[in-house]
């Protein structure tokens, strides 16, 4: 069962964007703003500030390192339960964080698709975006800043 859940929390905190990157782009042309976490995965709609448009492949590998933060995070916690003389209070406390953490994923999962955009193109939901080369033909210069807690 954790082979399901913690990939599920993990694309919820993907989606989150609780811990991530947000690109600015300055130039002659007006430029999407990109979110990553820490790949990107995420531009959003120059038409529509309510609607982005989602990369595949960035959506995968974040998942994955948020997975893998996440099983050493939970092989913590167990080895953590093992010693504690408290194993019981502890294992519940293990649960109730887990079921939390369930409930903000699926909100996430369905905010998220609730502001997909429409349409698969190079420019819209994609396999893979090649933000470097886009910023580059545009003329464009582009900074990364850390957000926390930005929703």
């Amino acid at each position: 069962m954790k082979y399901i859940i913690i990939p599920i929390i993990a694309f919820g905190l993907t989606l989150s964007m609780l811990f991530g990157i947000e690109y600015h782009c300055e130039g002659p042309e007006r430029f999407p703003t990109y979110y990553g976490s820490p790949f990107i995965f995420m531009q959003e709609s120059l038409g529509s500030s309510m609607e982005y448009y989602y990369s595949i492949s960035g959506l995968a590998l974040n998942t994955l390192v948020w997975s893998v933060l996440l099983l050493a995070l939970r092989y913590g916690i167990l080895k953590l339960i093992e010693i504690i003389r408290y194993k019981k209070a502890l294992t519940i406390c293990y649960k109730l964080a887990v079921a939390l953490l369930l409930l903000f994923a699926f909100l996430n999962i369905s905010m998220g698709y609730i502001g997909l955009g429409k349409g698969f193109n190079r420019n819209l939901n994609y396999w893979y975006w090649n933000f470097d080369q886009d910023a580059k033909d545009y003329q464009m210069e582009c900074h990364g800043h850390w957000k926390f807690g930005s929703f």
